[in-house]
């Protein structure tokens, strides 16, 4: 078969003062997944369906080809090597990498997901650390020997183009004997090297478990974006993303990136018979929540093929949900975009985003809710009253149907008076997306 094309990669970056990465000089949402697999036939794959997606940048986990260093703390040239084909890869499909060093499952001594057995620093492997623990103490010869791979590994990879950032460490508060304080200092010793070793200034993140625990982690730790987990016990992700990237936006002013997400944080076995309805409508609430991101989901990615039960049949069913998402907001110049204050109807719900020019807005059936997601034959006659930005009165509203994106269902125009409209839904099932833009 002949090779494909490659895909222009474009120019990401993230501007001081922008809550969006900016595609080629434009502030934009972008899509994102978390990228896993055994080996390099399913990286192949999982980017190829990104890129089909919509997809612009992968997440990581870098020990999902072994962790990266020797027994000594040096870096493995055979998995810097497996992941230099990984990159390739990617840029050839024009995407971009969030490389995440490490995770809470490499230095956590308990059960479960745990991988700490076959860390190849512990002391049980022939590596010179005892405890997990030692990580998270400061000046410890484990945590100096961890900086200093990790500073290897950037000094390797710092001049590849399809670097989006740098992400320290995954929910480091789910690490073995890590403490607030202590996890907020290695964080920010990690994010100064960073900064000294990569040329090219990328962003750096770092990122917690949503238990409730550590609630000063995002204030003091120095991030150039803050990065969320939300995996709500109920399985209700859209209201979570809404309600979750909004209070974040609030609470830090700094940029919110939807690093993972899913209905159950256990496993894709506990996702219930139509949770393909709760994963598309929490990808739409994605859009308009503030995030600088979209998808941006675990299990559903790629992360599933670890589970022999599921594996690629279950996966196929999300390759490539984000598309009619990403060709909606495909074009829209994000910058200045802020989370709206809309209130809804009782039969719907969603929420609205923009600027004093353009405004993007979602909204599904109100009583398609967790566990099976039922939904109505027919929403009709609903309404949003919305808060519009700005002093510009005149306004046209196009509605799109949300399984093509493209596709525009209705449209009408309008004068806002005193900030405030009323929006009259048209009829739909399931959900609706519509753009509002002043009329010239």
């Amino acid at each position: 078969m002949p090779a494909s094309t490659p895909t222009p990669l474009p120019v990401l970056t993230l501007e001081p003062g922008q809550f969006y990465f900016s595609i080629d000089g434009i502030p934009s949402l972008v899509f994102s997944r978390n990228v896993a697999g055994y080996q390099q036939a399913h990286y192949a794959t999982f980017l190829d369906w990104a890129k089909e997606g919509g997809t612009r940048i992968v997440r990581i986990q870098l020990d999902s080809l072994g962790m990266g260093y020797t027994s000594k703390g040096e870096m493995d040239p055979n998995w810097a090597l497996q992941w230099g084909m990984v990159f390739d890869l990617a840029e050839q499909d024009g995407i971009y990498i969030l490389p995440v060093f490490s995770g809470w499952f490499d230095w956590n001594a308990g059960q479960g997901y745990s991988t700490w057995n076959t860390n190849q620093l512990n002391a049980g492997n022939g590596g010179p650390v005892k405890d997990p623990a030692e990580l998270f103490q400061k000046g410890s010869p484990t945590q100096q020997l961890w900086l200093k791979w990790m500073k290897a590994v950037v000094q390797h990879w710092q001049g590849r183009r399809n670097i989006a950032g740098w992400e320290i460490f995954s929910e480091v508060n789910l690490a073995s004997g890590a403490e607030e304080v202590a996890g907020i200092d290695f964080v920010n010793q990690a994010a100064a090297i960073i900064r000294e070793v990569d040329a090219h200034k990328r962003p750096v993140t770092a990122s917690i478990a949503d238990t409730g625990t550590w609630p000063n982690f995002y204030r003091a730790a120095d991030l150039d974006f803050i990065n969320i987990h939300p995996y709500p016990p109920s399985a209700q992700l859209d209201r979570a993303i809404l309600s979750g990237v909004r209070k974040s936006l609030a609470a830090y002013q700094r940029p919110v990136l939807i690093g993972e997400s899913g209905l159950s944080a256990e496993s894709p076995a506990k996702y219930p018979p139509n949770a393909e309805v709760g994963v598309r409508h929490a990808i739409w609430a994605g859009v308009v929540s503030g995030a600088m991101n979209g998808r941006g989901l675990y299990w559903e990615d790629s992360f599933a093929i670890y589970f022999a039960a599921d594996g690629m049949p279950w996966l196929t069913k999300y390759k490539k949900m984000e598309l009619p998402a990403a060709l909606f907001a495909s074009g829209v110049d994000f910058s200045g975009f802020k989370p709206l204050v809309a209130i809804s109807s009782p039969g719907v719900w969603g929420g609205a985003i923009g600027n004093e020019k353009t405004i993007l807005g979602w909204y599904r059936d109100a009583g398609s809710e967790p566990p099976d997601w039922p939904l109505k034959d027919s929403i009709s006659g609903e309404t949003v009253l919305l808060e519009v930005p700005g002093a510009i009165a005149d306004w046209q509203i196009d509605f799109y149907d949300t399984k093509s994106g493209t596709d525009v269902i209705g449209s009408d125009t309008f004068s806002v008076q005193g900030g405030k409209v009323t929006i009259t839904l048209p009829d739909f099932t399931d959900d609706i997306a519509f753009k509002m833009h002043i009329v010239p």
